[in-house]
């Protein structure tokens, strides 16, 4: 079982890595057409361009993503949300989102790009949820999620 749990959990990892990268990279995609369209004059590119950058925010802002991310976090973290719903009950779908990562001791930079934000989001999501939850200044979140 433990053994199971221990795979499970590696593939979750693996998972969510390989979509961090995935939007890493379509966010990139979109500053290099921002820095296109700013160095270019063209009408025909301004119709492209809107085009292209709603692809990418579909694919960034892509429910399915955090779907299937959810349901192989269930697998390795059984009740984590049932607990935390029932101790904070006015958590939202962000927050239990944040949380969740946090669980899995990602970083903010590796976070933002999950949740299609800033760094700077990430830390007032961060700020925000450590006041819904009353810790502590000196408690750290992430260590709080990884205990929990």
């Amino acid at each position: 079982l433990e053994a199971d749990n221990l795979n499970k959990s590696r593939e979750l990892a693996n998972a969510t890595f390989t979509l961090i990268h995935k939007n890493e990279s379509l966010l990139s995609v979109k500053e290099e057409l921002d820095i296109m369209k700013s160095e270019s004059s063209s009408k025909l590119f301004d119709g492209h361009y809107k085009k292209l950058i709603n692809i990418l925010d579909n694919q960034l802002e892509n429910e399915k993503d955090w779907q299937i991310f959810e349901s192989n976090f269930n697998e390795v973290h059984e009740i984590f949300f049932k607990k935390l719903k029932h101790q904070f009950p006015d958590l939202t779908p962000g927050d239990l989102k944040l949380a969740a990562y946090l669980k899995m001791n990602l970083s903010s930079k590796e976070i933002a790009p999950l949740l299609n934000i800033s760094i700077r989001g990430v830390e007032n999501k961060r700020y925000r949820l450590r006041k819904k939850m009353n810790l502590e200044e000196d408690d750290n979140l992430t260590n709080f999620m990884i205990d929990y």
